[in-house]
């Protein structure tokens, strides 16, 4: 499967945790940029001819895909199926909105254009903690969002949260879950903060101003998993949750190892064994554009066999059906009953079967506290990996 990205690298204002590689939305750039883009997608079908028209997902973030005028978005579509991208054909169409843009303008037009998915970063609903983290709306303008996007038919809607935030507690986080599945939405992502030393917030933290109570962590995650569960979402991923049939397709490639091409500022692609993208600074990518986009101007990572076990067990037990480990021995790999039997007896971890084309496989997935030491866990996986002989 191959997945379309476009990034949109302008935000109203770029909050205090943002790490991502975005500046502030300036009006003057936003149809050099439309034209920019444009022209690096030309590039890349020329490249690879008939490619994008095997696309089955599409999907606009950044930085602030809805801070684009209306005009904007429609060329951005326009070039798309003017190179061969079948929009009407796709499985999912996907678009980032921030509160503030959300416009009955902004989003008729998107949906006009094809966007069939919204995704809406409120983060939380707590006044005092969207200043903390810099946020640009407010309370009052993320529920006047979402009670607009949920009350037009045939629009499917995900609700993005944060948590472990700096004076967050628990309950302050609780209640941002439970207020958001009260909403009809049928997907909803939570992630916990990660704290960059490059961001406003992050220099806040070292300097002391204000702290992040890790110790807080697990029963904020596990707390937001059980409420959801009551309300009939199903963590599908670490971090995401959906009603039965809603889950994201277009996610849900990247960590199946499916194919994607990326374009904007720092956009990555996968084709083949390649991990590449295009320069992260608006400057340097505008110069890369102008240039003819040639592949001397991109970062490639060529990925060896043990890159893509790497991937494939890390891109795997994030997921709730978890790790084949009949597909890692067609690829000549075993793994050790000792790197993963402590985690067993625990209760962190299960092995079971699951019927795959009519098949048995064997899985290892994460269960219960097991999904808050993912990441011990998968390397004690990565590390108990040995070659069958």
């Amino acid at each position: 499967m191959l997945g379309i990205y476009l990034h949109i690298p302008f935000c109203a204002k770029v909050c205090d945790y943002c790490d991502f590689h975005v500046l502030p939305a300036h009006e003057r750039l936003f149809q050099e940029f439309t034209d920019l883009i444009c022209a690096e997608i030309g590039v890349f079908e020329e490249n690879h001819p008939g490619l994008l028209a095997q696309a089955q997902t599409l999907y606009l973030g950044g930085g602030t895909p809805s801070i684009l005028p209306g005009r904007n978005i429609r060329q951005l579509f326009d070039c798309l199926r003017d190179k061969g991208v079948r929009l009407g054909e796709l499985r999912e169409v996907s678009m980032e909105f921030n509160p503030e843009s959300v416009t009955e303008e902004s989003v008729y037009n998107a949906m006009s254009c094809g966007v069939k998915r919204i995704s809406l970063g409120l983060q939380t609903f707590d006044p005092a903690l969207l200043k903390v983290i810099g946020r640009a709306h407010t309370v009052e303008r993320g529920l006047e969002a979402l009670d607009l996007l949920t009350k037009i038919d045939g629009l499917q809607v995900s609700g993005d949260l944060m948590f472990d935030l700096p004076t967050q507690t628990v309950a302050q986080f609780l209640d941002d879950v439970d207020r958001l599945s009260s909403y009809p939405l049928n997907h909803i992502s939570f992630y916990g903060l990660t704290v960059s030393p490059r961001t406003v917030l992050g220099q806040k933290v070292s300097k002391g101003v204000l702290t992040v109570d890790e110790d807080l962590y697990e029963a904020m995650y596990c707390g937001g998993v059980e409420i959801l569960r009551r309300k009939g979402f199903e963590r599908y991923e670490v971090s995401n949750f959906a009603k039965p049939g809603f889950e994201s397709a277009h996610n849900r490639n990247y960590w199946d190892r499916g194919e994607y091409a990326g374009f904007g500022p720092g956009a990555h692609s996968f084709l083949g064994s390649r991990r590449f993208y295009a320069p992260e600074m608006y400057p340097r990518w505008r110069d890369y554009v102008n240039a003819g986009a040639g592949e001397s101007g991109l970062t490639v990572d060529a990925l060896g066999a043990d890159d893509k076990l790497a991937e494939l067990i890390w891109l795997s037990m994030r997921q709730a059906r978890g790790l084949d480990l009949d597909e890692l021995k067609k690829l000549g790999i075993r793994l050790m009953q000792n790197g993963f039997s402590k985690w067993i007896s625990k209760g962190f971890l299960a092995e079971i079967e699951r019927d795959v084309g009519g098949v048995n496989h064997r899985f290892l997935q994460l269960v219960d506290r097991g999904w808050i030491f993912m990441d011990d866990i998968v390397t004690d996986l990565m590390n108990s990996c040995s070659n069958l002989e």
